[in-house]
């Protein structure tokens, strides 16, 4: 990893500077997380949590991976199998990994949701400014509550 060069985060944070083998180039190792559980929205998800994630996935594939709990689904829709079963090349996530699904429509607000809803970047500051104490993001989490429009 090359982002942390000429910043003093490494020294401060304990990460490691590295020798790459081939090149000789220093370079920073970061621990793999390994969460307990990974909480994750997806398009469209089958009750067997089976799931599509269209547009850019980010890092949910890996964080699927990486919880070593299982992955708890929510999704803008729960559709039959069949559906997901005729395209299976677009299952991201699949059903084993999963212990949990819930439908959720509107579930990754204020952040995007790709083709359904883009970033509510009002919402965001307003999150980021109430997050800054516990009493704030009390308040944001209910006022954010389900049913809440956005």
């Amino acid at each position: 990893m090359r982002g942390f060069q000429g910043s003093d985060i490494p020294e401060r944070s304990g990460i490691f500077t590295i020798e790459d083998p081939y090149t000789g180039e220093s370079l920073y190792a970061i621990p793999a997380l390994r969460p307990d559980w990974a909480l994750i929205h997806v398009q469209k998800a089958d009750a067997e949590g089976n799931a599509w994630i269209l547009g850019n996935r980010h890092f949910d594939v890996e964080m699927s991976r990486a919880a070593t709990r299982g992955v708890i689904l929510t999704a803008e829709e729960i559709v039959p199998g069949e559906e997901l079963a005729r395209e299976p090349e677009m299952t991201a996530i699949p059903g084993f990994l999963v212990r949990a699904v819930a439908e959720a429509p509107g579930g990754a607000r204020p952040c995007s949701c790709h083709p359904r809803y883009g970033v509510d970047a009002e919402e965001v500051r307003r999150y980021m400014a109430l997050s800054a104490t516990p009493e704030g993001l009390a308040e944001y989490l209910s006022s954010a509550a389900p049913g809440r429009a956005t």
